[in-house]
C-alpha cells in the first residue's frame, strides 16, 4: 500500500461532496474541521449528470475548489467517478436509452434516495451512450491527473446493472416479479445472441447446454420464465460479462490518461445487497482490476472476507463505511465507540489498509435525510465522531505495522459461484437461500476464530486449492465440471471437503440433473449417494441426530436442516448422524489422503435464519473433527473472537471482539508465544501472558459488545 500512495499511512477520512450537498460556505469549516481530528484523506464524487450538464459543456468549479481546500489542509483525495447519474441530455439525445423490463416497461430516467439528482435508468448494452459515459471519466482524468491533492481513483461505485434502485431488484427474491428483470430491451437481446455466439462456438453446442434444436443463434429465445436454467443461466452471466467489460474499459481509459501517477481502483457491494441474479453484482469479476479494492461496507464480517478474497492479494479499503444507514423516519440506533472500532478493527484483521467513512455530515436531501453523518446536521461535533477520530489516531500511530502486517494465513475456504446462486433463485424464487447458506456457515466458523476465504469457480487450480485444508459448500446444487474434477483430485492429495443436499445435483455442460447424486462421479468421493429427497416433515422440520461425539457435541444432538431432506446411502462411509425416522442424514468417507463429509440438508440455511446453536456447533465441529487447525481459541469463555496480525518482524496485534451483548471473561490462547506484555490501543491496559503447550494464554474481562486492541507499542 505505501508504494501506491508513495507515502506511509493509512487512508482515513470520510466522503464528504455528493452534489449538491453539503452546500459551498460550510467547505472550508469542514474541512477544517476534519484536518484538526487527525483524518488525512476524502472523498469527492465526480457526478456525470452535475458535471457534464450539457454534451458540449464539463463543470469542473465545484471540484477545483474543493481540491484547493484538501490540498490547503494537507488531505489527500480519492475522487469518485459516479456514472449511474447520466444528464438529461443524454435521454433526449437518445430515446431509446433506458432498460426495459421483461413486461416491457421503460425504467427511467428515475432518482432514488441516494441519488437524488436523477439519470438512473440508462442501459450498458446502448452504444451511444457508452460513448459518452467514457468521454466524460476521460475528461475528468485528464482534468485532475497532476492535481497535487488526488491519491486516488475511484473509478467504480459499486457497480452493478439496476443502478442502485433497489425496487428493481425485489424480484430476486419474489419470483413473483420476475416482470421487473432488466433488461430486455433490442440491445440486450441483440448483444445477448452475439454473446451466446461466442461462448458456444457452434450452434449444436448450445443446443446440446439448452436443449434445444435452434439451427442458428439468431433463434436463441431470451428466457422469461424460471423454469430452465441454462438459458436462465446464461442469460444473467451475459450481463455479469456486460458490467465486467463496462468496468474494464474504464481502468483502461483512467490508465491511458493518468500515466501511472496514481493508484486506480473501485469498490463493490457485499452480494447479500446486491445479489447476481438482479445486479450482475460478482465481486470476483470487477476485483480483477485495478491496484487495490474496495468496498461498501455493512456490519458483517463475510463481507471483510469476500473483499480480501476477491482482491487476491491485492490492498483492500473500505470505501464506504456505513454505520450509520438509514431514512427519513427510520433512524439508525445511536452507535458508540465500540460499534466503530468493531466496523475498524474487525477490517484490520481482514487485511483492510484504508477507512473512508460513509459520510461526514447528514444527508439532508431526499429520503436518505437525515441520517449517515459522523458530525451532526449543523456540522457539530458527535460522540461518534470523536470515538472515529480516536480509532484514526491508534491506526496512524501503528501505520509503519499494519502496512506490512497480515492475518494469519486462512485454511478454510467456502465456494461463491456465480451460477449457483442463479440457479438457487431459479429452483426456489429467492436467491437469498444460496446467500444465507453461506452467511450461516460463515457466521458459524467466524464465532469459532477461524479464519476464512472465499473461492470462485475460475480459482480452482491446483496452486490456489493446495492453500486450504478444508472446503465447505454449503447448498452446493450446480457446481459444473471443472469445479468437481479439481474437488475429487484435492480430495484424494489430502483434503477435506464438507458438503451439504443435492451435491452437484445438476450438470451445468448438458442441462440436466444427474442421475446419481453427489452427481459427475463425485459419490465415489464421499462414500454414500443420495437415496431420495424429501420435502422437511409435515410440521416443518428436518431434524437430524448425531450418532457420535462431536467436539463440540454430544451423541444425541438435534441438528435442524431446511428446504430438503436428502436420505442418504453409505458405500463405505460412517454415518455421523440419523434423520429421526432413522435413515442416514450425515457420512464420512475417506477418499485417498483426504476425506469427504456429506450432509443431507442445509444446515447453514437454518443457522442464519434460525440461530440453533447446534447448528452452528456442528459446522464447526465438522471442520475440527475432519482437519484440526492450529488457531487463536479460547480455553474458557465463548463468544469471544480473536484475530491475531503478524508483521515481517515477528510484531504482532491482537484484535478481541466480545459478539455477546453482556460482560464477559474470557482465557485467551495464541498457538506461539509473543515477544513482552501487549498493551491496549485505547486504555493503556496491559495483556500479560503465561505460558500453556506451545503458546501462551491470558485471562481477559469484557464489556458488553466490547473490542480491544492490543499490540506491543
Amino acid at each position: 500500500m505505501r508504494q501506491l500512495l508513495k507515502e506511509e499511512y493509512i487512508p482515513f477520512g470520510s466522503q464528504y461532496y455528493r452534489a449538491p450537498s453539503p452546500h459551498a460556505g460550510e467547505w472550508e469549516r469542514d474541512l477544517d474541521r476534519m484536518a484538526a481530528l487527525g483524518f488525512n484523506t476524502v472523498k469527492f464524487w465526480v457526478q456525470w449528470r452535475w458535471n457534464h450538464p450539457t454534451e458540449d459543456e464539463f463543470r469542473f468549479e465545484d471540484i477545483d475548489r474543493l481540491m484547493e481546500l484538501a490540498l490547503a489542509r494537507k488531505l489527500h483525495v480519492m475522487l469518485n467517478t459516479i456514472f449511474d447519474v447520466a444528464p438529461a441530455w443524454i435521454y433526449r439525445l437518445y430515446p431509446d436509452a433506458s432498460m426495459v423490463t421483461l413486461d416491457g416497461r421503460r425504467i427511467g430516467p428515475q432518482t432514488q434516495p441516494h441519488r437524488q439528482i436523477g439519470g438512473l435508468g440508462y442501459c450498458f448494452n446502448h452504444d451511444g451512450v457508452i460513448s459518452h459515459f467514457f468521454r466524460f471519466l476521460a475528461a475528468t482524468v485528464e482534468r485532475y491527473k497532476e492535481h497535487p491533492a488526488l491519491a486516488i481513483w475511484n473509478v467504480g461505485s459499486e457497480p452493478e446493472l439496476t443502478s442502485s434502485m433497489a425496487e428493481m431488484r425485489l424480484y430476486a427474491d419474489d419470483a413473483g416479479r420476475m416482470g421487473d428483470m432488466l433488461c430486455y430491451c433490442p440491445n440486450c437481446q441483440a448483444k445477448f445472441r452475439l454473446w451466446l455466439a461466442g461462448k458456444y462456438d457452434s450452434i449444436d453446442r448450445l443446443n446440446e447446454c439448452w436443449n434445444r434444436n435452434y439451427r442458428s443463434f439468431d433463434e436463441a429465445e431470451l428466457p422469461i420464465t424460471r423454469n430452465t436454467f441454462n438459458d436462465l443461466i446464461d442469460w444473467r452471466m451475459f450481463f455479469v460479462h456486460t458490467l465486467g467489460e463496462n468496468v474494464r474499459r474504464r481502468f483502461e481509459i483512467a490508465r491511458e490518461i493518468d500515466q501511472g501517477r496514481h493508484p486506480i481502483m473501485c469498490h463493490h457491494v457485499f452480494v447479500q445487497g446486491f445479489p447476481v441474479t438482479s445486479t450482475a453484482n460478482d465481486p470476483w469479476n470487477i476485483g480483477q482490476y485495478g491496484d487495490l479494492h474496495g468496498f461498501t461496507q455493512m456490519d458483517d464480517a463475510m463481507m471483510i472476507d469476500v473483499l480480501r478474497s476477491c482482491a487476491r492479494g491485492k490492498p483492500v479499503i473500505s470505501a464506504e463505511m456505513l454505520a450509520l444507514p438509514g431514512y427519513t423516519l427510520d433512524l439508525p440506533a445511536i452507535i458508540d465507540a465500540n460499534t466503530v472500532k468493531r466496523f475498524i478493527f474487525s477490517g484490520v484483521a481482514g487485511n483492510q489498509k484504508g477507512f473512508i467513512f460513509w459520510q461526514y455530515r447528514p444527508e439532508i436531501l431526499g429520503r436518505e435525510a437525515p441520517t449517515w453523518g459522523l458530525s451532526g446536521l449543523d456540522g457539530e461535533e458527535t460522540p461518534w465522531l470523536k470515538a472515529y477520530a480516536e480509532a484514526g489516531r491508534v491506526l496512524q500511530k501503528n501505520a509503519t505495522f499494519l502496512l506490512d502486517a497480515v492475518p494469519q494465513r486462512a485454511r478454510i475456504a467456502l465456494l461463491y459461484h456465480p451460477e449457483n446462486q442463479i440457479f438457487g433463485w431459479a429452483a426456489t424464487g429467492s436467491e437469498k437461500n444460496v446467500t444465507d447458506s453461506l452467511l450461516g456457515t460463515h457466521r458459524a466458523l467466524y464465532e469459532h476464530n477461524h479464519v476464512i476465504d472465499f473461492m470462485h469457480p475460475r480459482e480452482f487450480t491446483p496452486e490456489i486449492l493446495l492453500q486450504y485444508r478444508v472446503i465447505y459448500i454449503p447448498f452446493p446444487y450446480l457446481l459444473g465440471q471443472l469445479v468437481c474434477s479439481a474437488l475429487a483430485e484435492w480430495v484424494e492429495q489430502g483434503g477435506v471437503l464438507i458438503g451439504e443436499a443435492c451435491f452437484a445435483g445438476w450438470n451445468l455442460e448438458h442441462g440436466h440433473h444427474e442421475k446419481v447424486l453427489p452427481g459427475y462421479g463425485l459419490d465415489r468421493i464421499f462414500g454414500a449417494r443420495q437415496y431420495t429427497a424429501a420435502p422437511p416433515d409435515p410440521s416443518g422440520g428436518v431434524t437430524m441426530v448425531l450418532t457420535r461425539d462431536l467436539p463440540y457435541l454430544k451423541s444425541g444432538a438435534g441438528i435442524q436442516g431446511s428446504i430438503v431432506k436428502e436420505l442418504l446411502t453409505p458405500d463405505g462411509a460412517e454415518v455421523l448422524a440419523r434423520f429421526e425416522s432413522g435413515e442416514p442424514a450425515i457420512t464420512s468417507a475417506g477418499y485417498g489422503r483426504g476425506r469427504a463429509i456429506l450432509i443431507g440438508s442445509y444446515i447453514g440455511l437454518a443457522y442464519h435464519r434460525s440461530k440453533l446453536a447446534a447448528n452452528g456447533e456442528l459446522i464447526a465441529s465438522l471442520v475440527e473433527m475432519a482437519a484440526p487447525l492450529d488457531r487463536p481459541h479460547l480455553t474458557s469463555g465463548r463468544d469471544i473472537r480473536i484475530d491475531l496480525m503478524r508483521n515481517g518482524e515477528g510484531e504482532v496485534m491482537l484484535i478481541l471482539q466480545n459478539l455477546r451483548h453482556n460482560e464477559a471473561e474470557a482465557m485467551v490462547a495464541l498457538p506461539e508465544p509473543v515477544a513482552g506484555p501487549l498493551r491496549e490501543q485505547f486504555s493503556g491496559e496491559r495483556l500479560l501472558f503465561t505460558a500453556q503447550g506451545g503458546g501462551v494464554q491470558a485471562a481477559v474481562h469484557f464489556a458488553p459488545n466490547e473490542v480491544k486492541v492490543y499490540c506491543g507499542r
